[in-house]
């Protein structure tokens, strides 16, 4: 069996404008659906509350110094990462936030043997839509 080079070339140039061509036209089709939700959103968006001026607003709470020792472990990075959240909640909010207390989350249960994160993503992979 003789194969026409010529032939093949051809097969497959044209498959290569055709899949590139339909990729630009979904990128297009993209960006126009894109446009549209954005026009739509902007016209359901509610009324945004007023700023409230920045001498209203409480400064951050600080995580208490009451705080026990952590050990060498991580645990104190993990502290420091949990108070910096709280913290900029705090100022998002303007609501002044503590700290009471910091413990490790308890496992899901002694037969299922998962961690919190697992635990998580096994109930939300299983929940009816």
């Amino acid at each position: 069996m003789v194969m026409d080079w010529g032939y093949v070339g051809a097969v497959v140039a044209s498959g290569l404008v055709i899949v590139f061509v339909a990729l630009i036209l979904l990128i297009l089709a993209v960006q126009v659906m894109g446009g549209i939700f954005r026009a739509l959103e902007g016209k359901k968006a509610p009324a945004t509350p007023e700023k409230v001026p920045e001498k209203s607003i409480a400064p951050p709470a600080q995580a208490p110094a009451a705080l026990p020792a952590q050990s060498a472990d991580g645990e104190d990075e993990v502290v420091a990462v949990i108070a910096a959240a709280v913290a900029m909640m705090s100022e998002e909010s303007g609501v002044p936030l503590k700290i009471k207390s910091i413990r490790p989350a308890r496992r899901g249960g002694a037969s299922s043997g998962r961690g919190a994160w697992a635990a998580a993503a096994a109930s939300e992979a299983s929940r009816p839509f």
